[in-house]
């Protein structure tokens, strides 16, 4: 059965969250998982322990031969240094030559990234000198649009069991209260809120989900989440706990600012904050739509990200 705009955008979501969350090994991971289940037994995953070599091979197709080499930064590969830049560049060219030293029948080669937005030219352009110098053998970045491709090909169950669910505008609109005030519940319990809290909410300012600099798919989240934002401030305002609004404030502004302070993009900042609220876990319909609405309603709140654009100084 075909699937509906409003699920492909679902399983997008869901992906990104996945990709994400796909770093070193998890990428490899993912994708042998992937591959699995569209290609079956021509598709042979191989371990992630490379202390006797792994032969330059992450995965591989037997008909034809194509092997997959997978690198899977943190931050899916934002605010990369000049120096990670150059090892990544590095890692396509000694990938590529080990399997065809490795693998002599070698057909097609595939570097396999998670980076959620297009992948860097630098990459690119060490694969297009790698075709130049190697005509008979087919290379390819397989990124996101890729793992897209392969999701949707495949049926609701199995997508399910690779990345999870991610939440609807119509789950947005049935909000679980029960599910929210359980994600609360568990981040509070595994965090220490003794001394801190935050209740003094400013007015959101106009713009700002354009001046923290948040990408479409950010910003998409966090609008669906805002149709919940008056629902979520009344669930915790009526808590049994009068002060859990200011506590849970105060925890995530506390994570914010740290996260703020490492350096991330916003995005990554945005994401992290999700991952340290609904603990990791395989996201379902209803939690997803769960955090993003707490989060939508203590950006609201101006708790989190900033109230007003940075001033650049003038030297």
């Amino acid at each position: 059965m075909a699937l509906s705009p409003t699920r492909k955008k679902a399983i997008r979501a869901a992906l990104e969250l996945k990709l994400r969350r796909a770093k070193g090994t998890r990428l490899q991971e993912f994708l042998s998982a992937v591959m699995t289940k569209v290609h079956g037994a021509n598709f042979q995953a191989v371990g992630t322990d490379y202390s006797r070599g792994d032969l330059k091979c992450d995965g591989l197709l037997g008909q034809p031969l194509t092997l997959f080499a997978c690198y899977g930064p943190v931050n899916a590969g934002a605010n990369a240094t000049e120096a990670a830049m150059k090892t990544a560049v590095a890692k396509v060219d000694t990938d590529f030559e080990g399997a065809l030293k490795n693998w002599p029948n070698l057909k097609a080669w595939k570097f396999v990234h998670n980076y959620v937005e297009q992948p860097p030219a630098q990459i690119v352009q060490k694969i297009i000198a790698l075709r130049a110098d190697h005509p008979d053998t087919v290379l390819e970045l397989f990124g996101k649009e890729q793992f897209e491709a392969a999701l949707f090909d495949l049926d609701n169950d199995a997508i399910e069991e690779l990345v999870g669910d991610a939440a609807t505008d119509e789950d947005f609109r049935a909000l679980q209260p029960a599910e929210l005030l359980r994600v609360v519940d568990d981040l509070m319990a595994a965090v220490d809120h003794t001394e801190v809290h935050d209740d003094d909410p400013l007015e959101v300012p106009e713009q700002k989900l354009r001046f923290n600099g948040l990408t479409g798919h950010s910003q998409t989240r966090i609008v669906q989440g805002l149709q919940n934002a008056s629902r979520v401030a009344r669930l915790l305002q009526n808590h049994q706990d009068p002060l859990l609004d200011a506590a849970l404030a105060g925890v995530l502004k506390a994570k914010y600012l740290d996260l703020k302070a490492q350096g991330l993009d916003p995005d990554d900042i945005l994401f992290t904050l999700y991952d340290f609220v609904s603990g990791v876990k395989r996201p379902s319909a209803s939690l997803d739509a769960s955090v993003w609405s707490l989060l939508a309603h203590f950006f609201e709140k101006c708790t989190i990200f900033e109230d007003s654009p940075v001033e650049v100084g003038v030297v």
